[in-house]
């Protein structure tokens, strides 16, 4: 081989003056010689194939696939250019051995191009060889090592019209396209023309473009030459000096798209900032981001994510992790949240709202997708602090019924996101035998907690994953008891699932939310305030899991279940639940939480329930805890008294024990008597 690659290095200057074939300056000037390739006896062409973008055929095809033309000069050499792709030749990865067979994978890329140098004479035949510019190997295409040459067909220029050609100048941080004579310019990304240069150009990725020029000359033919060229990355470049704020917060500040991206199918990342629900960015999870300009440095109390469109159908492109960060000279970044395998609803058009109460202010907002669910992710929008909405219209209402709350679908009138409201049950049940018709309670039943079939549920929940040794993470301290802070757990809306039940829960018990993975747990925490508890009251807890459930009250345990709960195909909740019986003794008056660990270890995962109870009445505050620490004990007499006497703000309602709308001296008489036992 080194003997040849010395011969064929001696030979370069003489063959290079002695090609058979008509180079052309550029692919879009015409005339243009097209020629078909051949080696190994089969013919290249482009292919569109998962695989390899090049194959080879024992026939030529009439069709542009087939058609390649030498671009280039002797000094410089000639890259290979297909018709069809509109891209050069590229060779993505060395073809093989000698003696293999010919084609193995070869790309067609704008970079790291075949080169021709030299040919060998083989009779009358004039058989040519690949060097790589960039790896500075010459390049073997199969077993011969070489490919023929046959010319197919002259592209002619037009007599009606003119050619125009383009010329593209790349700055620091933005690029220039122009066409030359009387055209008309157009720029694309994949098929979405681009209407600012100047924003795409600021990314720190290589993009690839389109430029497409119309001949525009006054009674002559028109003519679109297309053109394909390179835009370098560009490190560190530097914010718009000229914003658009597309949209704005509830408190005036605007926020303007700088830069993002790689997108997909033209779901561009600019879609997140164009207050409009309706489009979306799509790209791949693994380098996936968006970066806003503010009006004016603002502090993130919160952010929010709107789920894109089919979002329940296409629960395979939900965002999963990510991770929020703010600068205010564009090139430092400071980390204000990140979020690990968060649930995000299965809802399209929904705002998902993320708690950040953060007092730094920044001028400018990175989003970095980190994980997403299979290969890309979509957003319609993410929403620096509360979204300035337009009018709430109602497009949908699900009735209350007698024991559970009913919903309104809302949609805003200028970015199309959507969001719900509660109604309360109307109270009017249909007993028969004992039994309501319509909600299926028994009588003097109530349900404190609701599963999915009846209405959306939110929990406050914390994900965690089995650790690698085989052991499970620690439950944080205090987790299932009243007193616990979980502020700063997510919001899950139940039930939840992972996609592996696509043919049973997931669909059947319309889940809301996603369970990620195998051998993962989670927390949960249901808060009930309960003004009345009868001394022959009942609590049922009915459930579906996958896998180990146990249950606590108040800290204590009250259900402890290993494996999971059947859920045939077809099922609805109601005849596929678990149902238990709760002691009233582990509830109290006041403040209680229902704590719930699930662990699931492997297959598929679910969790949805509710709380069935008699005798038992809630309230929205405790009567008598003035201090509100879900107690009413003698620290409250204190309170109060320092309420009436002016020493603490009168704008605390629960300090309206006996309930007249006033908060005075007959308080104190209700207070002491509550404490008392005297009610």
């Amino acid at each position: 081989m080194k003997k040849l690659l010395l011969t064929l290095a001696l030979l370069l200057p003489m063959l290079a003056q002695a090609l058979p074939f008509v180079p052309t300056t550029h692919p879009g000037v015409k005339p243009i010689h097209w020629y078909y390739l051949k080696t190994g006896g089969r013919f290249v062409y482009a292919s569109e194939s998962e695989d390899a973008d090049i194959a080879a055929s024992t026939s030529s095809q009439n069709n542009d696939a087939y058609y390649w033309c030498f671009v280039g000069d002797a000094n410089s050499g000639y890259r290979i250019y297909n018709r069809a792709t509109n891209k050069y030749l590229y060779a993505g990865e060395f073809l093989g051995n000698y003696n293999e067979p010919a084609i193995d994978k070869v790309e067609t890329r704008d970079n790291s191009s075949f080169y021709i140098y030299t040919m060998l004479n083989s009779g009358t035949l004039k058989n040519y060889l690949c060097y790589n510019s960039s790896s500075g190997f010459y390049t073997t295409m199969g077993k011969d090592s070489y490919f023929t040459v046959t010319e197919a067909f002259v592209e002619q220029e037009s007599q009606y019209s003119n050619t125009p050609d383009i010329n593209v100048e790349t700055f620091d941080d933005h690029c220039v396209v122009t066409a030359t004579g009387t055209g008309e310019v157009h720029l694309y990304i994949g098929n979405d023309e681009v209407n600012n240069p100047y924003t795409i150009m600021r990314t720190n990725e290589n993009q690839y473009f389109t430029a497409m020029a119309t001949n525009k000359d006054p009674g002559k033919e028109p003519m679109s030459v297309t053109y394909q060229f390179t835009v370098p990355k560009l490190e560190g470049a530097g914010p718009n000096p000229n914003p658009t704020f597309t949209r704005y917060d509830a408190d005036g500040v605007g926020y303007s798209f700088e830069y993002g991206g790689p997108e997909v199918y033209g779901c561009v990342a600019q879609f997140v900032v164009d207050n409009n629900a309706n489009t979306y960015f799509q790209a791949s999870p693994d380098n996936c981001y968006v970066v806003m300009q503010a009006s004016k440095p603002v502090a993130v109390k919160q952010y929010s994510l709107v789920t894109a469109i089919d979002a329940y159908y296409v629960y395979d492109y939900m965002i999963r992790s990510w991770k929020l960060e703010g600068s205010n000279d564009f090139y430092n970044w400071t980390l204000i949240d990140t979020q690990k395998d968060y649930p995000m609803p299965l809802v399209d058009l929904t705002e998902v709202v993320i708690p950040v109460n953060d007092t730094r202010k920044f001028r400018y907002f990175k989003f970095t997708c980190t994980e997403g669910v299979y290969s890309n992710v979509r957003l319609s929008e993410i929403w620096i602090n509360e979204q300035s909405h337009g009018q709430w219209t109602q497009f949908d209402f699900k009735s209350s019924t007698c024991g559970a709350e009913g919903e309104r679908y809302l949609k805003c009138s200028e970015c199309n996101a959507k969001k719900s409201e509660l109604t309360p049950p109307d109270g009017n049940h249909f007993f028969s035998d004992g039994v309501c018709t319509k909600c299926g309670i028994k009588e003097d039943e109530t349900r404190l907690i609701y599963n999915s079939q009846r209405v959306p549920h939110y929990v406050k929940a914390k994900h965690g994953y089995r650790q690698s040794n085989g052991t499970w993470p620690s439950a944080p301290q205090g987790w299932n008891t009243a007193g616990f802070n979980d502020s700063h757990w997510l919001n899950l809306p139940l039930g939840t699932a992972n996609p592996g039940h696509t043919d049973g829960p997931r669909y059947q018990l319309r889940y809301n939310s996603f369970w990620f993975d195998e051998y993962n747990c989670y927390w949960m925490r249901f808060p009930l305030i309960l003004t009345e508890i009868a001394s022959d009251a009942t609590f049922t807890f009915n459930c579906v899991h996958d896998d180990n459930m146990v249950v606590y009250v108040n800290g204590q345990e009250v259900i402890n279940k290993e494996g999971w709960c059947e859920t045939p195909y077809g099922s609805t909740f109601a005849n596929t639940h678990e149902s238990y019986s709760i002691p009233a003794s582990a509830f109290h008056r006041g403040k209680n939480v229902i704590a719930v660990y699930m662990q699931q270890n492997t297959g598929g995962a679910y969790f949805d329930c509710e709380l069935v109870t008699t005798g038992v009445t809630t309230g929205d505050f405790i009567p008598g805890d003035v201090n509100g620490d879900g107690k009413v004990n003698v620290s409250d007499v204190t309170t109060l008294v320092n309420m009436i006497l002016g020493v603490i703000p009168k704008d605390m309602t629960t300090a309206d024990v006996n309930g007249d709308g006033k908060v005075n001296v007959s308080d104190v008489t209700a207070l002491v008597n509550i404490i008392l036992g005297v009610h």
